[in-house]
């Protein structure tokens, strides 16, 4: 076992578990350090720690779990019972039962790819945050939410998307390579939304138009979504404070990049074909 983290700069400590360790020791290495946050990959934990029972006091102390590169199975899931945060990279969930998400009763944060075998992520009475990728479940309408304030979705089939505002408490909506995204006139309903992203999603249309009736907004961040008439509209957005536009295609009406300047203390980056500016001197 030894201490690391995640991203580099990142302020939590986590534990990593290594082959070998025993419950004994990593109980008392967490209670001496006061971690109470754990790392477990297939590549140095391997899966055997997670089905020997000597370790459940320990899991049951976990507030941030971060798994990598494993397969997940509900049942030795469920052990981690005081998750706040709840991390997953690389890994793939097995079996045929439910992961019923009540099961985690004080559940704020999530960030996993998604599974059909999910029950309970959109009702979830304590989870703020939800980060999913490739997110398949077709056609689906999402239901009234009054707890989750960030969202971002990374690939997806067609869903029904003028229903995120059944999630009226969002304030970040992140939507990442999804094809099927065509309207987003909906954006103007939520109206705590402060930081929005859109990438990848070239088939939007009206999208500054739209974005530009947020006016809530205090961020926007948009990359690869193709030409742009103008970006006159964005002077309603008194709130402002940071605009990125990058890998774009070409701004169509150049002149309107005026209208950047004449909103107060706007930082911004534009990377275009046939524009590139920014704030920075």
């Amino acid at each position: 076992m030894y201490i690391g983290t995640t991203p580099p700069g990142r302020k939590e400590r986590f534990i990593i578990v290594e082959k070998g360790d025993s419950a004994q020791s990593l109980i008392i290495f967490s209670q001496e350090e006061r971690i109470t946050n754990l790392i477990i990959s297939g590549q140095e934990s391997g899966l055997e720690i997670l089905l020997d029972e000597s370790f459940a006091p320990l899991f049951k102390t976990i507030q941030i779990l971060h798994l990598k590169d494993i397969n997940i199975d509900k049942n030795w899931l469920y052990q981690f019972v005081n998750l706040k945060r709840l991390e997953i990279k690389g890994c793939q969930y097995k079996g045929k039962a439910p992961l019923d998400w009540l099961k985690f009763t004080v559940l704020e944060e999530l960030f996993t790819p998604y599974s059909k075998l999910f029950e309970n992520l959109f009702v979830h009475p304590t989870l703020r945050t939800v980060f999913i990728e490739n997110f398949d479940k077709e056609g689906f309408v999402f239901p009234l939410n009054t707890v989750i304030e960030s969202l971002s979705i990374e690939k997806s089939k067609e869903c029904k998307w003028g229903s995120l505002v059944n999630l009226s408490a969002l304030k970040a909506l992140y939507l990442v390579k999804i094809p099927t995204l065509i309207d987003v006139n909906w954006l103007s309903t939520l109206t705590h939304l402060e930081d929005i992203e859109l990438s990848a999603c070239k088939k939007t249309n009206n999208a500054i138009t739209s974005i530009a009736e947020v006016s809530t907004l205090k961020t926007v961040y948009l990359s690869a979504m193709g030409d742009i008439e103008s970006l006159k509209p964005f002077e309603k957005l008194q709130n402002l404070k940071e605009l990125t536009i990058e890998e774009g295609g070409r701004l169509i009406d150049k002149k309107s990049s005026t209208i950047l300047n004449k909103l107060n203390n706007l930082e911004y980056s534009i990377e275009m074909k046939n524009y590139v500016d920014s704030s920075e001197e």
